[in-house]
């Protein structure tokens, strides 16, 4: 599959290294000749640099035999403009531009039968709503929810003093007498997919598939019980922190907004007349003392500093705040969070991507997640009709090495399958797979 990507940015290089990672052939297009060069090194494919909307750029780019075209430069009109000289020059059968002024997506540009782009993406709304509904459900830790279902996937880090440190899988299940799935294990730097004997150790890293009320349970039983999360501190109120705002409100949370900056903060205050607006630092006593911060439920860090989140977030629990939630974009940042006690971390830059493979592979893919920095991925199919996997049973489905059905859902019900459970055509299955297969595991609920 080739994919041209203009704009070698944060959120296009990001794209452009996971799409690497699965083997599609990507070609990159950058005007900035320092970018163009820092790609160029650092990714394995065709870096063109120079102007995205010129048509020998983009015919250097290969666009003619592109299977999609993404335009994630930094500026909203540069990708639509983009687009739409892609779509009336080339028959490109997906385009997506990424967009940050969401009134673009109320235009007949986007969306509709002849427009020039068939999908937008917004990295800010898709952290947001990534941490909104982490927060709607616990904010225990990173949360994954699929299509009018029950079904979450959720991670969990085990340290010595865990329910899960030492045990087998085997023995787990006997212990906790509840339907669910153990997807993969993150081992120093590797993915293994567990079996009955696989025992977890101090460090390793989870996910787990179940539903809403099994989760409740198993919290429960491991001594995390799901407490329901009133009132939530949001730190930084530019457009992430403003969107989960937002969000929260809707949801009927109990917002308290803070930021440094003061004029911001006059306008929070107009634009959102029901919550509390604080102009402060958030480490500062003080403003903890008088405005009683600490008996918040959860704290979400939003701002444009990695370092401040992680620590606000690390703070906010130190003064008594149950949960927090810290907005984090690089791979490190992420994998130490869980040492350092913060309950959750979103990326703006991998909702994204999670958004963007959804919206490539098309046909049947209704959600895909990617989990363990890019490894292996989770995601969501509905099953056609005539497929190579209707009508049979689990267990006499060859899928690719590395590949699991965790969940179903079927008319309403959410079903944890034994390999007697057989798939009928409409079906939404739940898959886990390493990263080298996500294309090879489609095909099985594809038609023949």
């Amino acid at each position: 599959m080739k994919i041209v990507v203009a704009g070698a940015g944060e959120v296009g290089f990001h794209i452009a290294e996971h799409l690497i990672k699965e083997g599609k052939d990507v070609v990159l297009i950058e005007k900035d000749a320092d970018k163009a060069k820092h790609a160029s090194l650092h990714l394995d494919c065709l870096v063109v640099h120079g102007e995205t909307t010129n048509l020998e750029i983009l015919k250097q780019a290969g666009i003619q035999k592109a299977d999609a075209f993404i335009s994630a430069t930094d500026y909203d009109e540069v990708n639509m403009i983009t687009c739409f000289i892609v779509n009336s020059e080339y028959s490109v059968p997906v385009k997506i531009a990424r967009v940050h002024n969401m009134e673009y997506s109320k235009t007949r540009l986007v969306g509709h039968r002849y427009s020039c782009i068939d999908y937008i993406v917004n990295p800010e709304i898709e952290a947001a709503k990534t941490i909104a509904h982490t927060v709607q459900h616990g904010a225990t830790s990173d949360i994954f929810l699929f299509d009018n279902s029950d079904i979450q996937l959720r991670d969990i880090f085990i340290d010595e003093d865990s329910f899960f440190c030492g045990k087998s899988m085997k023995n787990i299940k006997q212990e906790l007498r509840e339907d669910f799935i153990i997807a993969g294990v993150m081992r120093d730097n590797d993915v293994i997919v567990p079996t009955g004997e696989t025992v977890l150790q101090s460090q390793d890293h989870i996910y787990i598939i179940a539903t809403i009320r099994t989760f409740m349970q198993i919290l429960r039983k491991t001594g995390t019980p799901h407490k329901k999360l009133r009132t939530v501190i949001v730190l930084g109120g530019g457009k992430i922190g403003r969107y989960v705002t937002e969000f929260l409100i809707k949801m009927g949370k109990h917002v308290k907004l803070v930021d440094r900056d003061y004029d911001l903060c006059k306008k929070l205050a107009s634009d959102f007349p029901d919550i509390l607006v604080l102009n402060g630092d958030i480490s500062d006593e003080s403003l903890f003392e008088d405005e009683g911060l600490s008996k918040a439920d959860a704290i979400v860090t939003t701002t444009k500093n990695e370092e401040l989140n992680i620590l606000a977030a690390i703070y906010g629990k130190s003064k008594g705040i149950k949960r927090s939630v810290a907005l984090v974009n690089k791979t490190n940042y992420i994998n130490i969070s869980d040492n350092l006690g913060i309950d959750s971390t979103v990326s703006p830059k991998l909702s994204s991507v999670n958004a963007i493979l959804k919206y490539i592979r098309r046909g049947n893919v209704k959600n895909v997640y990617k989990i363990f920095d890019g490894k292996a991925e989770v995601s969501e199919f509905t099953v056609n009709i005539g497929a190579p996997v209707d009508q049979k049973a689990l267990k006499d489905i060859k899928l690719p090495s590395g590949s699991l059905i965790l969940a179903v859902s079927r008319s309403g019900e959410n079903i944890i399958p034994d390999g007697n459970f057989v798939l009928h055509g409409g079906d939404s299955a739940i898959t886990f797979c390493i990263k080298d297969t996500a294309d090879s595991l489609q095909k099985f609920f594809s038609d023949k």
